[in-house]
């Protein structure tokens, strides 16, 4: 387990089933007018969805408040996402972030953004990132990721680390 002291990706202490901490732009991904259409990519929904299901694939509070779509709330819930809570490690955590990584925040959004919690949590838990951000600019959350050794991988990613193929 990572506590706030430290600035490096560890196993969990915790066993499986969490693997994976998905970001609001993965899970929104799956609506019509997006990259990975659920109508389109039905096959590979179905194996996220299982992962769901199994607990494999959680999120954090942070990111279910910045998921807004009732469609998209209604599948977390009817697929029983775990909805990891924010707490004292992960507020540590969460500071160490921001400090050492400013640009990650984006002050003319005037919501919270879930990134520094969502990176925080995958530190908590020992958990590998899905988003969908860019993986080139340093204020993102893959950069971000990179430089705390923590996996980070979009829908595709999964799909290959998974080893499924459609």
């Amino acid at each position: 387990m990572v506590t706030g002291s430290s600035s490096a990706y560890q196993p969990t202490l915790f066993p499986p089933p969490y693997r994976y901490v998905m970001d609001a732009c993965s899970i929104i991904s799956q609506k019509p007018d997006e990259p990975h259409r659920r109508h389109v990519y039905s096959s590979m929904w179905k194996m996220i969805d299982k992962l769901v299901i199994e607990k494999t694939i959680v999120t954090c509070s942070e990111i279910e408040i910045e998921v807004e779509d009732e469609e998209l709330k209604e599948w977390l819930a009817q697929c029983g996402c775990v909805i990891l809570a924010i707490d004292d490690e992960v507020q540590r955590n969460v500071a160490k972030i921001v400090s050492e990584h400013p640009r990650l925040l984006n002050f003319k959004n005037a919501k919270s953004s879930g990134d520094a919690f969502l990176i925080a949590t995958a530190m908590r838990y020992g958990l590998a990132v899905v988003t969908e951000e860019d993986k080139v600019s340093d204020k993102k959350i893959p950069h971000v990721c990179r430089n705390y050794n923590i996996p980070c991988f979009n829908i595709t990613e999964l799909a290959e680390k998974e080893s499924w193929s459609f």
